[in-house]
Formats: structure tokens, sequence, C-alpha cells
């Protein structure tokens, strides 16, 4: 993945938490194993899945490599064990969680070494957990307000080892639906986050926007109402080291 874009959420740490969406509660509940006890959320961000999982009764360990990042969380969350490291070099200790998770993530960490870490800190039983909010797009508008070519649209029926980069051990994979309901300026604001507009030149970046908004605007006024909705697919793995 390319550098500057796994860097880059960090400068605009106060609007990624601000705009980007949360998960739904079936894909947590599919994601935390029912024995956890303790359980590691890795490349946590400014704490979107850690919100989730706060509200359950776990020991935690948030890791985000981004100091930017974790001041929000922490600011948020200000009992937690947060650790400013990379996937690489868990503070963990081996065998001691019965789970790692990784929201919107995974694609940005060295794979093949990240998997062996999380393998070296799960218990026996333990998984990996991975999540992505992928948009299900239905009209050409909403293409266009996110800025993304259909043809390049991942299939839905990609193994689950392979969405993860990995060639051992064994993955399973489950969708949940769920829809966020957007104002053309909310709308906005969420794909201000994207890191393939933002990362645009200044006047691209901010021409891009507003055809996002005017895009929504004009929808909106179509359906007749002030909102517009954003469907996505909380696209979850969970992967299982080798023995």
């Amino acid at each position: 993945m390319d550098a500057a874009r796994a860097t880059s959420f960090g400068a605009w740490a106060e609007e990624y938490d601000g705009w980007r969406p949360t998960y739904p509660d079936a894909a947590v509940d599919w994601l935390v194993p029912p024995h956890a006890v303790h359980v590691a959320e890795v490349g946590a961000g400014t704490g979107k899945l850690t919100d989730r999982l706060t509200e359950r009764d776990l020991e935690l360990d948030v890791v985000e490599p981004d100091g930017r990042m974790l001041g929000i969380l922490s600011r948020r969350h200000p009992g937690l064990r947060i650790h400013e490291t990379v996937a690489t070099s868990l503070p963990l200790g081996d065998a001691s969680v019965d789970a790692v998770l990784v929201a919107d993530a995974w694609h940005w960490f060295p794979k093949l070494d990240a998997a062996a870490e999380v393998a070296r800190v799960l218990t026996p039983t333990g998984w990996l957990g991975c999540v992505w909010n992928v948009p299900v797009l239905r009209h050409d508008w909403e293409w266009r307000a996110l800025r993304l070519d259909p043809a390049l649209q991942p299939p839905d029926d990609l193994d689950p080892l392979d969405r993860i980069g990995l060639s051992a051990g064994r993955a399973e994979q489950r969708a949940f639906r769920w829809t966020w309901t957007l104002t053309p300026r909310q709308w906005r604001g969420f794909v201000s986050t994207v890191s393939h507009v933002r990362l645009l030149p200044e006047d691209e970046c901010q021409a891009a926007l507003d055809e996002t908004e005017q895009l929504v605007e004009r929808a909106c006024a179509a359906a007749g109402t002030t909102t517009a909705p954003l469907t996505h697919d909380a696209l979850c793995v969970r992967w299982y080291p080798p023995t």
C-alpha cells in the first residue's frame, strides 16, 4: 500500500473522527469471540470500533501507530490501555488475547509479518477479526459522489484468505448490511475522509467535494427528502492461524 495514503489520516484526525461511520452490532458480535475476556484492537484510529468494544465486558488493549489518532481516542476513553506502536510489534505476551480485531485497517499492514505477530499473541482458540465498511452503491450518482469506478469493485465471492492477503490458516467471512442516512453536507464530510479524495491537490479536492454535495442535493430533491441513504456492508473476516 502507498505509504503516503497509509499515514495520511492522522493529519486530519478530528475530521476522520467526526465523519467516519461506526459498525453495526451484528458485525461486532460476530467478530468478538463469545468466550472472549481479553481482546486487542490494532490500527484503532480514533476509536470507531473501540467505542463499540467498550460497550462489552472485555479487557481491552488498543494499538495505533499515530499519536494524533490516539489523542482523540484517549480523550474519549481515558481509562483504556493504549499503545502507540505498529501491528508488527504488539506489546502483548504470547498467547495472551482471545482476539485481535482490526477495523478498516488490515489492508495497510505488511500482512505476513502482521499475521505472524497476531498468531503469536492469540490464545489457541482465538482469532483475528477484520471488518471493512464497504459502500453498496446502486446508482450512478453514488459512484460519482464517492469518486469510485464501478469496474474496480471487488467480487462478492472473493475467498476470505485472499481478501486478507494470506495463504495459510483458515478463514471465514460474513457481510452485515446496514444503512447510514446523511444530509448532503454529511456526505461531503464522509467523502473528505476518503484518502483517494483527500490526497488530491487542494483545488481538485475541494472541486470533488463540491460535486459530491451537489450530487446528493439533487438526489434529495428528486426524492423529496433532506437526506440520502448510504448503504454499507460491514464485511467481516475471521482468520484462524495454522496450528
